[in-house]
């Protein structure tokens, strides 16, 4: 308990100081609440009046009998979005191994604390409706409690558990596990179209009869925690093994960054931000999974073209966000929350702020050369106005969105958690984010633009004309990113304090 208690003390001291929460203000918490209930209210009512609406879309059904047999499809889907939005429990763990507090009781207290997020309410608003509803009215007490508890520990505990495992299997085996959920996955799929609906049998027998399916449910979710708590305490031994080796340079990776020291503009600083990439879980498997997708659209696009001989808007759309700038989505809005650990001994330092936002520069820019080297070879394929399309697209990216990232980078004063999963969000810490939607919608609203009036040749040149003039200025006239680093250094200096994780 007291390592609960410590561990619940300092996230609420985070909370607190997070000032995209309002910081001591009582009505922004209020207002932020408000805004809560007002999106969950009409899921809860359609969780209420399920039974209703099948009544009327099934007569000849049981409600009842339909609820049961769908209710263990919600566990994959909350599990699934637990993974790709939540971060998981082991981050900064090492932290607190100094404490005189039994590790066990520490890992426990951490997979505790990851059940109070949203995700569980979002799931209670699913539950607890139709719970009272349909169960409690068409069961006995007794029932009507197993059915509930089962159903809490499916939708909120294992889910949890399932979430966070998937984390730290994926760091350790991520071919191994990657190839297991495939495989799984196929399974349900299969067992969906083609087979026996052995999935849909199951939950019928696990809420349909309380006795069984508590039991099961009991067993389930303890067999996932022992689990968890023992791949949890793996991870915090090699935590606390390698923590001395983090900055070793790597065989290949020294020539590299001698290179870049050496070659680039501002090059020891683009070194050194690129050694913080590169060190950093989430923005390392984000940078990944970005040039993923940046390949398979490519290909989709080159499938089409085999196949089709044309290349449909939407998949061109893709191709100018995720194949041009796939790698921005990476780092691009936490580009000064890479520097987040060392930015005090770099201000200290006699370093000219316009090098700062150089180092910067290059390095987004860097990010745009796979895609841009890979480009033309779509334009034998496509006609020549789409081919003047993704041109203008290519030289917009260039030239107004990594200055404007840049520029107002400062704004964004979340550091980047070196712990968290790649999968986990990590919000810039406020409404400034917005700031960067206006740019990115003319990159959205140019292929829909050019579709619907033919202008082609004319959004395209464009775009390429404005990216030429963004990047003429940058080359030539670096002031304005130096006086705005200065304008707002201390204002970002004190956000990366105020959340930096606990």
């Amino acid at each position: 308990m007291r390592a609960l208690q410590i561990l619940l003390r300092h996230r609420v001291t985070s909370w607190r100081r997070n000032p995209s929460w309002g910081t001591g203000t009582v009505a922004g918490q209020l207002v932020l609440l408000g805004l809560l209930l007002v999106l969950l209210f009409p899921l809860g009512l359609l969780s209420y009046v399920l039974g209703d609406v099948l009544r009327e879309v099934v007569p000849t059904a049981d409600p009842l009998a339909l609820i049961n047999e769908g209710m263990l499809y919600l566990v994959p889907v909350l599990l699934v979005s637990r993974f790709l939005l939540q971060s998981p429990p082991s981050e900064r763990v090492a932290l607190y191994v100094t404490l005189p507090i039994p590790t066990t009781g520490l890992l426990n207290g951490q997979t505790l604390l990851s059940l109070l997020s949203l995700h569980s309410l979002f799931a209670m608003v699913l539950v607890v409706p139709v719970w009272a509803a349909e169960i409690v009215t068409a069961w006995t007490p007794l029932g009507a409690a197993a059915w509930l508890l089962i159903a809490l520990l499916s939708t909120v505990v294992l889910a949890s558990h399932g979430a966070n495992l998937l984390h730290l299997l994926l760091g350790r085996r991520p071919w191994g596990v990657a190839g297991a959920l495939a495989g799984v996955t196929l399974a349900f799929v299969a067992d969906a179209v083609l087979g026996p609906d052995l999935f849909r049998g199951l939950s019928r027998v696990v809420f349909g009869r309380p006795g069984i399916g508590l039991v099961a449910a009991v067993g389930v979710v303890g067999a996932t925690h022992a689990a968890l708590l023992r791949v949890m305490r793996e991870r915090l031994e090699v935590d606390r093994r390698t923590v001395s080796r983090i900055g070793e340079p790597s065989r290949w990776g020294t020539p590299v960054y001698r290179w870049i020291e050496q070659a680039l503009p501002a090059g020891p600083l683009v070194a050194l931000e690129l050694r913080q990439v590169v060190r950093t879980r989430r923005l390392r498997g984000a940078t990944a999974t970005i040039l993923g997708l940046m390949v398979f659209f490519y290909g989709w696009a080159g499938v089409q073209l085999v196949m089709e001989g044309t290349v449909e808007s939407n998949v061109l759309m893709n191709v100018v966000l995720w194949g041009i700038g796939g790698p921005f989505f990476a780092t691009g809005y936490a580009i000064y929350g890479i520097s987040a650990g060392h930015i005090d001994g770099l201000f200290a330092r006699p370093t000219s702020l316009s090098h700062i936002a150089t180092s910067k520069l290059a390095l987004l820019w860097a990010g745009l050369v796979p895609a841009t080297l890979l480009l033309p070879t779509l334009f034998p394929w496509v006609p020549l106005r789409y081919a003047m399309l993704l041109g203008g697209c290519a030289f917009y990216w260039w030239g107004v969105m990594v200055p404007s990232t840049v520029y107002l980078g400062p704004r964004f004063r979340t550091p980047v958690d070196m712990s968290a999963s790649h999968f986990s969000m990590n919000p810039s810490g406020s409404m400034r984010g917005l700031v960067l939607v206006p740019p990115l919608l003319v990159l959205l609203a140019a292929p829909i633009l050019a579709a619907t009036t033919s202008a082609w040749w004319i959004v395209g040149g464009s775009l390429c004309a404005i990216g030429l003039v963004g990047l003429g200025l940058v080359a030539w006239w670096r002031g304005p990113f130096a006086r705005q680093l200065d304008r707002h250094k201390h204002g970002m200096l004190e956000g990366f304090r105020e959340n930096e994780p606990i």
